[in-house]
């Protein structure tokens, strides 16, 4: 069995406001995988720094008073990993609800996204470049990010 899943990561520093909320899922063939549905709802203002995850999937998670750090930077949950579908691959995709609000550059241009694979054990993590032609804008805040070119590689 081998599982997957994907965290949205800052490549600068993102101011976060209260009420910002940020969803991941994987598109398998075109069909949201349930499971894959990941949730960031940020209840306090803060920073976020380079390195550190805005998003990531499988999970849904709070940020709030309760449940914030405050002697470490700023930053959501891991992913949670999903058993990897047995269908035959041929489109993958990550949609991306972020909200425009606070973001005044494009995505691509300041985020990366990685890829964290189990398979017989072995926990692999791939950082990928967001290509902005691979990456399509539905406004107001929607994103799919096209990774079909992993197809065979996973």
């Amino acid at each position: 069995m081998s599982f997957i899943g994907f965290e949205l990561i800052a490549k600068r520093a993102w101011t976060i406001l209260p009420g910002l909320t940020f969803s991941m899922s994987i598109l398998w063939n075109k069909k949201k995988i349930p499971s894959s549905i990941g949730r960031d709802i940020y209840h306090e203002p803060g920073l976020i720094l380079p390195d550190k995850r805005i998003a990531a999937t499988g999970r849904i998670h709070h940020l709030s008073e309760n449940t914030i750090n405050h002697y470490e930077p700023l930053q959501t949950a891991p992913c949670k990993l999903i058993c990897r579908t047995d269908f035959p691959l041929d489109d993958l995709k990550i949609e991306l609800l972020a909200p425009k609000k606070g973001i005044m550059e494009p995505i691509h241009q300041t985020t990366a996204l990685f890829l964290w694979s189990e398979e017989n054990n072995l926990l692999r993590k791939t950082e990928l470049h967001l290509d902005p032609q691979l990456t399509e804008w539905n406004p107001p805040d929607q994103y799919f990010m096209d990774l079909s070119f992993l197809i065979g590689k996973l």
